[in-house]
């Protein structure tokens, strides 16, 4: 499977869902925010959400401030 992960094309070792492509990224869940195609995903979602063929994933690291 192929899918976009920061507008960089890339293959899942075995990723089926967001949070297992966090782990495989060797991040943090706590530092970071994701969008599917567009649209922020609650990390309480991340576990039900499948990767799919072609889907565009953005990975931000959250920052504190105000």
């Amino acid at each position: 499977m192929n899918i976009w992960l920061n507008e960089q094309a890339y293959s899942p070792a075995g990723s089926s869902d967001l949070d297992a492509l966090i782990h495989e990224l060797s991040l943090s869940q706590q530092s970071v925010a994701i969008a599917i195609n567009g649209e922020i995903i609650p990390r309480g979602q991340w576990q039900q959400t499948p990767l799919t063929e072609g889907i565009q994933v953005a990975v931000f690291q959250a920052i504190a401030g105000g």
